[in-house]
């Protein structure tokens, strides 16, 4: 009702308008066509927000994700960079079947799986220095949704995929240093 009436009260104002400066009445209804259509658009898209809840408000609790690491998962001991210290956070998420090539971070993270199931796989024997030689996994690490935080091994080459039926979000942290890459991509 109130549309109805904020209509015909434009359509008053819009006809005494092309009276008063004599612009042809077929333009000016294309016009009021359009306003009308905007107003009425703009009036019934209103969201509720009373009633949304959060896919995540159930499984995020407080408390600490991660405490007092001084090891990342295959024992190598926590230490900070040498020169100036950066840090870089990144919000990833991967289809189902996502792979990611052969790479090495030269810095460790902490790193967090939102939703899904991080899968790395880790080649320990093959130098830093052979980028381009084949890599061949030698274990195989699973991160799941609601597990503890973890530190991203550094300096070992490794592969990450997505091998679950959903959607993997995962958050990162880099404790790297200033203007040097976080990531080496075998060549």
């Amino acid at each position: 009702m109130i549309i109805y009436l904020f209509v015909v009260n434009m359509t008053q104002k819009i006809n005494f308008f092309i009276k008063f400066i004599s612009i042809k009445k077929s333009i000016m209804k294309k016009y009021l066509l359009l306003i009308i259509t905007f107003v009425f658009i703009s009036c019934n898209n209103e969201v509720k927000t009373e009633n949304l809840k959060s896919d995540f408000s159930s499984f995020f609790k407080n408390g600490d994700i991660m405490t007092s690491a001084t090891q990342d998962p295959l024992g190598n001991v926590f230490s900070y960079p040498t020169g100036e210290a950066s840090v870089t956070s990144q919000v990833k998420v991967w289809e189902p079947g996502f792979k990611s090539p052969w790479h090495y971070h030269p810095y460790t993270g902490v790193a967090y799986v939102v939703q899904g199931e991080l899968t790395v796989n880790y080649d320990t024997e093959t130098s830093l220095d052979a980028k381009g030689d084949e890599k061949t996994i030698i274990l195989s690490e699973t991160y799941k949704a609601g597990d503890k935080a973890f530190l991203g091994v550094a300096n070992t080459w490794h592969l990450s995929e997505n091998k679950g039926s959903e959607d993997l979000i995962f958050i990162v942290s880099w404790l790297g240093e200033k203007d040097k890459p976080i990531a080496v991509l075998s060549e």
